[in-house]
């Protein structure tokens, strides 16, 4: 199974920096200043939102991996040290080489996703709450109530860009109340839903590839 969701590139302008939401993936991230030589790093899964600096001029060259995958983290990295940024075939074929996605873990994931609480998951996928909990856990390093917790709130970020009022969003994804979903965007942004709102940047990322 495929394990690279998307490539992506970026040039920083500089300034205060930018707030990355969790997305439920990984990044083998490589990145040069001027004058500099490139550095890999693997960008590790986010449990709440973290600013991210950069120097004018700065680039990057991103590969964003799908949600659940597992990574021989040593070997890749040392694969990748010393290779340019544009050396985009070699870049793919090592994560290839040293990435891996079982379809039960994907199916998992999927599943999650698209329901709404835990239990139906378990249902969809016949499976247990022990052997799901084992499952994720062990295979994409991450309890299922992450995952679920997560899809939630990215399809939270999408609805907070409609006119709806904030009761009526905290209902349609899943919460108990208007307070629940409150105190979930400030888990994982650090924002209530009305700053969101203010902020149609970071609305936008509920858009982006990601699980949920």
């Amino acid at each position: 199974m495929q394990t690279l969701l998307e490539a992506w590139r970026h040039t920083s302008e500089g300034g205060p920096g930018a707030l990355i939401l969790p997305d439920g993936c990984q990044d083998l991230i490589g990145t040069r200043r001027p004058g500099e030589a490139t550095r890999w790093f693997l960008a590790p899964l986010a449990d709440q939102a973290y600013l991210a600096t950069a120097s004018p001029g700065q680039q990057y060259r991103g590969y964003r991996l799908r949600p659940g995958v597992t990574l021989e983290a040593g070997r890749l990295l040392a694969r990748m040290h010393g290779h340019d940024l544009g050396d985009e075939g070699f870049a793919e074929q090592v994560l290839a080489e040293h990435t891996a996605l079982m379809g039960s873990v994907a199916s998992a994931l999927e599943a999650i996703a698209q329901s709404a609480d835990l239990r139906q998951a378990q249902r969809l996928l016949g499976v247990s709450e022990r052997s799901l909990q084992r499952l994720l856990s062990t295979r994409s390093g991450r309890p299922p109530l992450y995952w679920h917790r997560l899809a939630r709130w990215r399809r939270t970020l999408r609805l907070l860009e409609t006119d709806a009022p904030l009761a009526e969003i905290a209902a349609e994804a899943g919460y108990a109340d208007q307070a629940h979903m409150n105190l979930e965007c400030r888990r994982w942004a650090g924002l209530s839903p009305l700053r969101l709102r203010q902020r149609p940047e970071l609305l936008a990322l509920g858009h982006a590839s990601g699980h949920g």
